[in-house]
């Protein structure tokens, strides 16, 4: 692989910038509160058993009930995802082989409003090969 498709690859995206004009679209009353506060179901549970609590405020109904939420896709993973619960099971799957995709999804659990965050290619590791695994072991 050419170094700068590796780099390509290790791209993460951020979209504060479209979150930004997503919240300027509903106060400016473009969106409904209806449609901007519509998660589901699912995804508020996630949120209030497994995801990160966040200092700031909610940008649609200023309570502190932000929560961050982790899912992972990729091989052998179902196909809506898994939910990651811990930063050791995010660890875990950046020691595997297999590419993977997160994405953080932030998650108002008194409003219900959602918004993507962040994606970030996971996993990928390279096998240590023996020849260094048993050179180490001797030194």
């Amino acid at each position: 692989m050419s170094r700068p498709a590796l780099v390509a690859r290790d791209a993460a995206i951020d979209y504060r910038m479209m979150r930004r004009a997503f919240i300027e679209r509903v106060r400016a009353g473009d969106v409904s509160l209806r449609d901007a506060c519509d998660a589901e179901r699912d995804l508020v549970r996630a949120g209030r058993h497994y995801g990160t609590v966040r200092r700031t405020p909610c940008p649609i109904c200023a309570q502190g009930s932000l929560r961050n939420v982790t899912y992972l896709f990729g091989p052998r993973l179902p196909r809506s995802g898994r939910c990651i619960t811990s930063g050791d099971e995010l660890r875990a799957f950046d020691r595997k082989a297999e590419h993977y995709t997160s994405y953080v999804v932030e998650v108002c659990l008194s409003c219900e409003w959602h918004h993507l965050l962040a994606s970030a290619p996971r996993g990928g590791a390279r096998p240590r090969s023996r020849k260094r695994t048993q050179l180490r072991r001797r030194a």
